[in-house]
């Protein structure tokens, strides 16, 4: 028997998929569009949604590949841990679990420490069987220090998610995203954040099992 939460949220996208109508997207693209107008309460998102192409299809042969995922926040973590867990049990890690108590911050944030120093501490590790999945909901300077880090060599994840929101940073990060040769989800302008891109993951999480 279904819980009337459940059954509330299969009603809800049901109203989206009336709203929305035919999209010409995969059924992946298709369901992870659904989740981030559920979650955002917003029917315009898919005119600032973007697809590298195969992502989704590569992002899912990385998770039942093992791939680990990294998120930017801890919200971002608790809300993709509960699905993970129920599907292909993926490991989820938050950057800022690498941020060193006494860091300085004077000229830099705790996410882009984070980032760099969990990607540096993989790097060292043996070569990745599949490359992790990065998450980010909240900060543009994660997104600018990871592209920063490719460019520099480093080994590129199976898919980032690039979802930060506001203003400061943010458009300019997605941008740089989406010209690289990265596999890629993003939400273009300022939409975004922890919850939106959670969504998104979890979507391919439940696509993988």
């Amino acid at each position: 028997m279904k819980s009337p939460e459940h059954s509330i949220f299969l009603e809800s996208i049901e109203y989206i998929r009336s709203q929305i109508g035919l999209t010409g997207l995969s059924l992946v693209q298709q369901a992870i569009l659904e989740r981030i107008i559920h979650s955002s309460g917003d029917l315009s998102m898919q005119s600032f949604l973007r697809f590298s192409p195969n992502a989704c299809e590569e992002a899912m042969k990385a998770l039942k590949n093992g791939a680990g995922i990294l998120t930017d926040t801890n919200m971002a973590k608790v809300a993709v841990s509960s699905v993970a867990k129920k599907t292909l049990n993926s490991n989820v890690t938050c950057i800022l679990e690498m941020v060193p108590d006494s860091v300085d911050l004077a000229s830099t944030t705790r996410s882009a420490i984070g980032m760099k120093t969990t990607w540096l501490d993989l790097a060292r590790k043996d070569k990745f069987v599949a490359a992790p999945i990065v998450v980010v909901g909240s900060a543009p300077t994660a997104l600018m220090t990871l592209l920063d880090l490719i460019e520099g060599g480093y080994e590129k994840p199976s898919l980032i998610i690039g979802m930060p929101v506001g203003f400061i940073g943010v458009s300019e990060s997605k941008n740089r995203l989406l010209n690289s040769d990265c596999s890629y989800i993003v939400l273009e302008g300022s939409k975004g954040g922890a919850s939106i891109a959670s969504a998104t993951i979890n979507a391919l999480l439940r696509a993988s099992e």
